[in-house]
């Protein structure tokens, strides 16, 4: 697959997957991919977020990371939750409800993985470890610990948050297909994410192509884990060199890292064409 490829439309949208993507490994956006996005909103093409993250949260980081004026919108919990900025509206769809919640439960029995789960502005846990205490300090929410009955109700993402050791050992036994009301990815080494069975990022890009009225062959997509998949293969998907390898293979083209500026990289070679590398020693 070619390094910055280009995509055969032209670009009217641009969404950014966050950790490992758009986010330096600081979890903060460097100044060239900040300028990257301004001259692409310059030039009139939306630039969106679409995380895992919850969207509640994400309503306050832009500004942490000063892009807070050129976000045309935010998809949150891997596109059930969409927020416009402007507006400060959030609607919500494809929740898991507490039948399906209660069937991840039962796969979990025995294993030590804390289950969690992100309502409003704070991050509730079965378990107080340093992990979910890191998670809410990172989306910059409050922390609670509760029994687990508390997290049986309509949730748009239910987590296990453990070692990594855990959730391999877990992943391998299998239990999960025992719960088909849900769909799980692992995201990092530490989380896995159980979604309603028909939500992937994809359905969150497509209804924000609906607002602004887009194909979404006119939209690039960046991402680096396992829930951008669907994401990157229905837009133009552009794979950051740090992506998961199946995440490469689905994807149209290849970037840099989000250590090296690789949405910027990709952005000037392809939409601004300017040259990656003169922007990376300026």
């Amino acid at each position: 697959m070619e390094k910055y490829a280009k995509p055969a439309k032209p670009v009217r949208m641009v969404v950014c997957d966050l950790d490992g993507t758009l986010l330096y490994s600081t979890k903060k956006i460097t100044d060239r991919t900040k300028a990257a996005i301004r001259a692409l909103r310059k030039r009139g093409i939306l630039f969106g977020i679409c995380s895992g993250r919850s969207a509640v949260a994400l309503k306050t980081m832009p500004k942490v990371w000063g892009i807070d004026q050129d976000v045309d919108f935010v998809l949150g919990f891997n596109g059930a939750m969409y927020i416009d900025p402007k507006t400060g509206s959030i609607e919500e769809t494809l929740p898991l409800t507490p039948e399906a919640i209660q069937q991840i439960m039962d796969t979990l029995k025995g294993s030590p993985l804390a289950q969690a789960e992100y309502h409003d502005d704070v991050l509730i846990s079965t378990k107080d470890n340093p992990i979910v205490r890191q998670m809410a300090r990172r989306n910059r929410m409050r922390f609670e610990k509760v029994i687990q009955d508390a997290l049986l109700r309509d949730s748009l993402k239910f987590m296990a948050v453990g070692m990594p050791w855990s959730i391999s050992a877990y992943l391998k036994q299998g239990k999960i297909a025992g719960a088909p009301k849900a769909r799980v990815f692992r995201s990092g080494p530490f989380l896995l994410e159980f979604v309603h069975p028909q939500l992937s990022k994809l359905e969150g890009v497509k209804k924000a192509a609906e607002r602004f009225d887009l194909s979404l062959d006119e939209i690039v997509s960046f991402g680096n884990d396992n829930n951008d998949l669907e994401m990157l293969e229905g837009t133009f998907g552009v794979a950051m060199a740090n992506a998961l390898p199946q995440v490469r293979k689905a994807a149209s083209s290849l970037t840099d890292s989000n250590r090296k500026d690789g949405v910027a990289a990709w952005i000037e070679a392809c939409i601004l064409n300017d040259s990656p590398e003169q922007n990376a020693q300026k």
